[in-house]
């Protein structure tokens, strides 16, 4: 693929998604996103179009076109090298304890079932979301419970075990994908009713989702914590996707597998960090300026590594 060809390509992965988050900036200062709807809507997304999106791509997933069972548990095992890492630099690094938490988790906890499904979707198709689920789902698992973990252990919570276990079991997105393997795995048809039902919602998540997380950006509460923000975007933007991709290829991933890789890799930080953070009382302006500076950056980023990859024959 020729340099042209390269830019085209990841225009075509991330300008439609950036065309949306500007319109949800715009709605939002035209009043035609209030917060009210947003709330709502983002609630509606995570608990019930989200999870019918899952659910149908796992539905029609031909799991021979998949990528392969050693890819999610490479995933897995990067995810948590990583978060690893990440508590030992900011145990030496970051002096206030507090603060620790929400720099690991900003670091760390893409925003895969939003940006990563859609960046899948530009580049791959409707099949491309199918082949990306399970891999989403099982890293997503992962990242609920690691978030529990470092936030609970830097601000001076003891929940134990018990919360983390019943957070993953109650999740609407690993809820649905478990729920749809059945039928995948043996053939079941579905009711054309049920399907197109579900279709309606489906087709509605990436769309309502992406308005919701532009109306949800605000770039006023970027104050303070400057350089921890900046350290936190460029883990999430550049360190983590380059050592998973890099790592992948020399373990010999090519194609839409590692296409795919890069692409749920490469995502901001997930919004989700921000509630959580809010609800065990941290320090909620800081996690909202990673989610602000990592949303707007993946932009660039996943454009320039889409190019790079797509020009050296790595996604196709």
């Amino acid at each position: 693929m020729d340099l042209l060809a390269s830019l085209h390509f990841s225009l075509s992965i991330t300008g439609p998604i950036c065309l949306v988050l500007l319109l949800g900036i715009a709605l939002k200062r035209l009043g035609l996103l209030p917060d009210s709807f947003v709330e709502s809507a983002s609630r509606l997304v995570f608990q019930v179009t989200l999870p019918a999106l899952l659910f149908l791509s796992m539905v029609r997933t031909d799991f021979s076109t998949m990528p392969s069972p050693w890819l999610i548990l490479y995933g897995l095992l990067a995810t948590l090298t990583a978060f690893v890492l990440l508590e030992l630099t900011a145990a030496r690094c970051i002096g206030e304890r507090r603060l620790r938490g929400i720099f690991v988790q900003g670091s760390f906890r893409g925003n895969m079932g939003i940006m990563g499904l859609a960046y899948v979707q530009n580049a791959y198709g409707p099949e491309g979301i199918g082949a990306a689920a399970l891999y989403v789902g099982a890293v997503t698992v992962l990242y609920n419970i690691l978030a529990v973990i470092t936030l609970t252990r830097s601000l001076g919570g003891g929940h134990g075990l018990r919360p983390i276990v019943k957070g993953v079991a109650k999740n609407p997105l690993i809820i649905a994908i478990v729920s749809a393997l059945p039928f995948s795995l043996f053939g079941v048809a579905l009711p054309e009713l049920l399907l197109t039902t579900g279709n309606y919602f489906a087709h509605m998540t990436l769309p309502l989702a992406l308005l919701c997380t532009g109306a949800s950006l605000n770039l006023r509460v970027l104050r303070g914590g400057v350089a921890l923000t900046g350290w936190a975007t460029a883990n999430r933007l550049l360190l983590i996707p380059l050592l998973l991709v890099v790592g992948a290829w020399l373990l010999g991933f090519r194609g839409q597998a590692l296409g795919i890789l890069f692409l749920v890799s490469s995502t901001p930080t997930a919004a989700a960090s921000y509630v959580m953070t809010r609800a065990m009382g941290g320090d909620s302006t800081t996690a909202a300026n990673i989610i602000a500076t990592t949303t707007l950056g993946s932009l660039l980023t996943t454009s320039l590594g889409a190019a790079l990859m797509g020009y050296l024959g790595l996604m196709a």
